[in-house]
């Protein structure tokens, strides 16, 4: 017997709720792909093979906001294009750990300089007056913020995200493409 209170409907409308934030996110990734590609055609199949490195990882749960989900995107699939390591957390990501951490307790100058820094490397919109006080905040610490984003990059790495050896059949969503990555 069973003790929990919820109801199936509770349940379901749960599943549901989460299956919806995955088919959005999906959806996102494939537009970003989409612009990625025409703003790099000489890459787009590689590109196109980068759509693994998109999941949000661990992050996901709090990426369900499209404009937060697509800066994480864009930057993955830039650090593809320029054959980058994808691993390091991604701006999004490392914001996501601070302000999640300031729940707890308050950032350090240092800390808040690392958050909005990123958050306008992410180009999220203007929030609380983040530039102004970044601008302060650089002038004062700068090479302290730039080594604790470098460890908050690392600390947010994602060991599996990383785009290995890519095979193709010759179809991309179902067409046949002349993909690089094809077998002839």
């Amino acid at each position: 017997m069973s003790t929990t209170t919820e109801t199936a409907a509770e349940i379901l409308a749960g599943f549901e709720l989460g299956f919806g934030a995955i088919i959005d996110r999906r959806g996102w990734a494939e537009d970003e792909i989409s612009q990625a590609t025409q703003r790099h055609p000489d890459h787009a199949d590689r590109i196109y093979h980068s759509f693994a490195l998109l999941s949000g990882g661990e992050a996901a749960a709090r990426m369900g906001v499209e404009a937060v989900y697509r800066a994480h995107a864009r930057e993955i699939i830039e650090r593809v294009v320029r054959g980058e390591d994808t691993r390091p957390g991604t701006a999004v990501e490392v914001v996501i750990g601070l302000l999640a951490a300031a729940e707890r307790a308050p950032l350090s100058h240092e800390g808040f300089g690392v958050c909005a820094r990123l958050w306008a490397v992410a180009g999220l919109p203007e929030h609380d007056g983040f530039a102004g006080r970044l601008e302060h905040i650089q002038a004062l610490h700068s090479s302290r913020i730039d080594s604790e984003e470098a460890d908050a990059r690392r600390a947010c790495r994602d060991d599996a995200r990383k785009l290995g050896r890519i095979t193709c059949e010759g179809s991309h969503h179902g067409e046949r493409v002349a993909c690089t990555y094809a077998a002839p």
